[in-house]
């Protein structure tokens, strides 16, 4: 539903209700994001990476960077502003019940042209499939859990390895508990994860 035409028709002004929980919610997700999310809510938004890390600071969000960060991260916009403590998944129905809060007036129909619009696959590329789970735990009678887990085995993916440190391994636990809680097939690998660090 957020498409670059949506977004320039918002204002530029501050719509956090909780400043605080803004700049600590704001800072922990974009961090948790990868590297393609980040460009794509950059991109989406219109807004440069500054603008962004300037939340983390000041706590004052906008629209133009808060609907691409609720989109493309699949948070509910009010855990965000700090309206709700639940952090709920994204959904156009959300989007514009948030938007009409604030005194924007958009109908579902202009909402799904756009998303359509945008979601139309390349002539001559094939649709994307979806993701596979990346563990699979299988319970036994004494209690055991068995987990397969498949990883890419490429030298890129062993020098980043190689690279993680403590803190850097911190931070992505702390990422994949957001994710988990923002729900998706995350869920089933930060129960795995929890089993792991347990035994």
């Amino acid at each position: 539903m957020v498409t670059p035409e949506l977004i320039e028709r918002v204002k530029q002004v501050n719509i956090s209700k909780d400043k605080e929980k803004t700049m600590e919610r704001v800072k922990n997700a974009f961090s948790s994001a990868s590297r393609k999310q980040k460009q794509e809510i950059e991109s989406l938004s219109g807004q440069k990476r500054t603008a962004i890390y300037r939340v983390f600071k000041t706590g004052s969000l906008n629209a133009k960077v808060l609907l691409p960060l609720s989109e493309v991260l699949n948070i509910t916009p009010f855990w965000f502003t700090g309206e709700s403590d639940e952090m709920d998944p994204c959904t156009d129905a959300l989007i514009l019940s948030f938007l009409d809060g604030r005194g924007y007036k958009f109908s579902p129909k202009q909402a799904a042209k756009g998303k359509r619009a945008a979601a139309a696959p390349e002539e001559g590329k094939p649709a994307r499939a979806p993701r596979k789970s990346l563990a699979e735990p299988v319970a036994s009678d004494d209690e055991t859990v068995t987990v397969t887990i498949t990883l890419s085995n490429t030298p890129q993916m062993r020098a980043a390895v190689e690279r993680l440190d403590a803190d850097n391994a911190a931070q992505l636990l702390q990422a994949l508990c957001l994710r988990a809680k923002a729900g998706g097939n995350a869920e089933q690998l930060w129960d795995v994860v929890k089993l792991c660090l347990l035994s």
